[in-house]
């Protein structure tokens, strides 16, 4: 009976010492927003990260290998497992199927080795890691990547969003193709904050997927090899340093002349553009009745597209922005020009609108469907991208053994997919 106080005593002194030692481990808050760049808030909203263990079938490659990968054979024959020259699939397009666990048995026990599984022409290949599972990859090696595959959604959201636009270099220097020359290109110098449009975007590196062809003022085209959402390269934002610096897109351009005053700086990047609302928001809307002219307070629902026609300053930092959407009907938001890291002001303007017409990105999703993400919420057989416009992404993805099947977990809930369209899902 006098061993339950000694027990007891002995889990209290125990939990004492716990609770002393988590003193001394601190974290910052993790509500805490984060100002970025301009730039950096492009690639952030448009070019999520997708590490190799959260592949998903669909992603699509193109195969570029690298020289030193010419004599080394990174896929496999799915049918026979003989090698496959990397020079047979080079510059093909190649679809991710999804992963396998293939058990192998040894004299000391069973090892597990993971295949990616990836389709080009009708035939299937793999891509094999050696004594590692899925879920152990994720956590012994996240930065893993599969050489020469170029990941192509960067190029197509490039390519969707940057084509024609105006942009600023941040570098010094930029490549021109020369095929009399062993690297296959030249390196000229080019005026700092040149303003450029670009022209043509197409498949880069692996590290550097996005091949951006920019023109100058009187007529002459460069290019630049950047990153965007850094998918298979197996870099993380803090290692573009040095002369790796301006191959991330943020890094390498600007899309405002930072020699021009604040209020051009606006016009410049907003007016007459494409734009729609990040979330519900609040806007002044006019309209004519039998009395005359009537204001109304409305709300302008997430993803809304919306034209930029007037901005007018009302204070140093406070604007109203004057927009119509496809019916011509106008509305009056006032936006805030910078944000307060204490207040954390909502009418931060890039906080409110993101520039293009999000509609147009996903052409196949259904006005009903739309209605619907708007609110944030998802049915039954919306597609993984209805489902991560609704909810934003998860915390978390699990594929099954039976690779059709998938589970996203959020904060509170989880959605279950079969074949890439929402199965069910809790709330």
């Amino acid at each position: 009976m006098k061993r339950t106080p000694i027990l007891l005593l002995l889990f209290l002194s125990h939990l004492n010492l716990i609770m002393a030692q988590n003193d001394y481990l601190v974290n910052t808050s993790s509500t805490q927003k984060t100002v970025l760049s301009e730039e950096e808030d492009f690639l952030s909203k448009n070019f999520p990260l997708r590490i190799l263990c959260e592949w998903t079938p669909g992603m699509k490659f193109m195969f570029m290998p690298s020289a030193k990968d010419k004599f080394i054979p990174i896929f496999s024959n799915y049918e026979d497992g003989s090698d496959v020259s990397n020079m047979l699939l080079k510059q093909k397009i190649m679809e991710f199927k999804g992963t396998e666990d293939k058990v192998v048995t040894l004299s000391i026990g069973e090892t597990h080795h993971t295949r990616f599984v990836f389709e080009c022409e009708g035939k299937k290949y793999y891509h094999e890691i050696k004594n590692l599972q899925l879920d152990e990859i994720c956590k012994d090696n996240p930065r893993k990547a599969i050489n020469g595959l170029v990941y192509l959604k960067d190029v197509d959201s490039a390519r969707e969003l940057l084509m024609g636009k105006t942009l600023y270099l941040k570098n010094t220097t930029a490549r021109i193709d020369d095929a009399n020359n062993y690297n296959g290109y030249r390196e000229v110098p080019i005026a700092e904050n040149a303003k450029v449009v670009v022209k043509a975007v197409g498949v880069g590196s692996k590290a550097y997927p996005v091949k951006l062809i920019f023109e100058d003022e009187s007529g002459t085209q460069y290019y630049q090899e950047v990153a965007f959402s850094r998918t298979n390269s197996g870099l993380n934002s803090s290692d573009f340093q040095g002369d790796k610096k301006y191959q991330l897109f943020s890094n390498a351009f600007n899309f405002t002349d930072k020699k021009i005053g604040e209020e051009n700086i606006l016009k410049e990047k907003y007016l007459n553009q494409a734009v729609y609302p990040n979330q519900t928001i609040l806007a002044k809307s006019s309209f004519q009745i039998a009395e005359g002219k009537t204001t109304s307070e409305i709300r302008i629902p997430r993803y809304t597209p919306l034209l930029v026609k007037e901005i007018t300053f009302i204070e140093k930092t406070l604007v109203v922005v004057r927009l119509t959407d496809e019916n011509q009907k106008s509305y009056e938001v006032k936006a805030d020009l910078k944000y307060d890291v204490i207040i954390k002001n909502d009418n931060y303007i890039r906080n409110l609108f993101t520039l293009g017409n999000i509609k147009k990105q996903y052409p196949y999703i259904s006005e009903a469907h739309w209605a619907l993400i708007a609110q944030g919420k998802v049915s039954q057989g919306m597609t993984m991208d209805e489902c991560r416009l609704a909810l934003g992404d998860p915390i978390e993805i699990r594929q099954k053994t039976d690779k059709r099947f998938e589970t996203w977990f959020y904060q509170g809930r989880l959605l279950e997919f079969e074949s890439g369209r929402l199965l069910r899902g809790n709330k």
